[in-house]
């Protein structure tokens, strides 16, 4: 053991427990239907793929698509996606965020997720 190994990040497993990953599926459901009502299904696919990976419990296919441009990247970025209907935007914002706040839950510590969590506070 070295003089600095208190310094090296150690890594944490994603908690792919039954209930993150039913609570992973509903959350998903709700987004992808709300997404659907709105017309931007086609951020459904990707959403059931890291679904997918969760159900497999594979920690790397699962991080590399959560840690994406597909949702935390810029412009058509799930994360900056508006829907005109008020009530309903703030219905995706809530689900958005309990979604973050699951993977943030189940083990993903990255800068992109704990910047968009901030930039996306729950509206009321």
């Amino acid at each position: 053991m070295g003089i600095f190994d208190f310094l090296k990040k150690q890594k944490i497993p994603i908690d792919f427990s039954d209930k993150n990953v039913s609570e992973l599926t509903l959350k998903s459901d709700l987004l992808e239907q709300t997404l659907i009502d709105n017309g931007l299904g086609f951020y459904v696919d990707y959403l059931s793929e890291i679904r997918l990976a969760a159900k497999n419990k594979n920690e790397s296919e699962f991080k590399k698509l959560v840690v994406s441009r597909e949702l935390f990247g810029g412009s058509g970025a799930l994360w900056e996606i508006h829907i005109e209907n008020r009530t309903e935007y703030r219905k995706f914002n809530t689900q958005f965020c309990d979604y973050l706040d699951l993977i943030s839950e189940m083990g993903i510590k990255h800068r992109a997720l704990k910047q968009t969590r901030k930039l996306m506070p729950k509206l009321n």
